[in-house]
């Protein structure tokens, strides 16, 4: 069975190129004298004006080159390295979901797959298995239904829940790991009727909790919620 579909994933890339601005405080001066430029309003969108690649990456390409450094005619230099990892993007108009099954005959070379039967718009996987949860930017259908165990691990450091993790696990002792954001996985659990499941969860959060209260650093006695897991997520 399949435990989890989302609707994007990070793929690699071996024939792109990422370019970043050699890193100093000379070169980075430099660059906001000559091709920076402000924003206009649109968030997220970059004015800046940015050497035109390619031809770099073609020339590149003749010696069989994978890493460059090149400096422009404002004698700013740039890194080229061939290969990247970024999403892959939706797979098709209907935005089909994606799998992961490395023993499927048609998955890609890292092991994911298309699945036809659901998309992330008007066939969505069934609610009465699983749960809609949106990680970092990404929606992922996860199997809330048949949980059978869970198990919340920590850190205790200068942040609440950014290094930490729940594993479900499922009969069959297939895990499925959720990081940091937990408010959708613990509803669906509930809607599930998983609850000894999350009290479980909320356990291992507020022994998380009291040993940020009581720790003897200070940075990390100010990630103390000064409320339960339950009240944090149920009130």
């Amino acid at each position: 069975m399949i435990r989890e579909y989302f609707e994007d994933y990070v793929k690699c890339f071996p024939d792109k190129w990422s370019w970043n601005l050699k890193s100093s405080p000379d070169q980075h001066e430099l660059y906001m004298r000559t091709r920076a430029r402000r924003s206009k309003g649109s968030i997220g969108k970059n004015y800046d004006l940015l050497p035109d690649f390619y031809s770099i990456e073609r020339d590149a390409g003749q010696f069989e080159l994978d890493y460059v450094e090149w400096t422009d005619f404002f004698g700013l230099t740039w890194i080229g390295e061939k290969g990247v990892r970024a999403y892959a993007g939706a797979p098709n108009y209907q935005g089909n979901l994606y799998y992961y099954n490395k023993d499927d005959d048609e998955c890609d070379e890292e092991g994911f797959s298309v699945t036809y039967d659901y998309d992330a718009y008007e066939n969505q996987p069934p609610e009465d298995t699983y749960t809609r949860i949106k990680l970092r930017g990404i929606y992922h259908w996860i199997d809330t239904a048949n949980v059978v165990d869970v198990s919340y691990k920590y850190i205790v450091e200068n942040h609440l829940f950014k290094d930490t993790h729940i594993d479900l696990i499922y009969e069959d002792g297939e895990r499925l790991t959720v990081f940091s954001e937990y408010d959708e996985l613990i509803k669906g659990l509930l809607k599930h009727g998983k609850e000894n499941l999350v009290n479980k969860i909320f356990d291992s959060m507020d022994e998380h909790f009291i040993k940020l209260r009581d720790s003897d650093r200070e940075e990390e006695r100010q990630f103390y919620p000064g409320k339960t897991a339950e009240e944090m997520f149920l009130s």
